[in-house]
């Protein structure tokens, strides 16, 4: 799956949870939940810290940090910002600023 197909499939989740729930989007919330989910995955990181267990559950870290995406996504698509065509000339960039091309 490409990320403009990604990003285009969050934003139809969202869309359809809202119509389904009577509810209008509020773009004001999708940041507060980006950093909500980005916690989720810094917690599923360091359970070590804690001596929870040795290593991060691969499943819930997966699902964490796909929760990241999916916001980032709405937060893009909030924002009018193509994420697929944005992530390509970041790396272009960085790949002439490191001169690895």
């Amino acid at each position: 799956m490409e990320i403009k197909e990604a990003q285009q499939q969050s934003w139809k989740i969202i869309e359809d949870w809202c119509k389904k729930n009577n509810k209008k989007h509020n773009p004001s919330t999708v940041f507060p939940h980006l950093i909500e989910e980005i916690g989720e995955v810094a917690r599923e990181l360091n359970h070590h810290i804690d001596n929870w267990r040795e290593e991060p559950n691969k499943d819930k870290l997966a699902k964490e940090m796909a929760d990241v995406l999916d916001k980032l996504f709405i937060l893009a698509t909030d924002n009018e910002i193509d994420l697929e065509e944005a992530f390509i000339q970041k790396n272009k960039l960085l790949r002439e600023r490191f001169e690895l091309d």
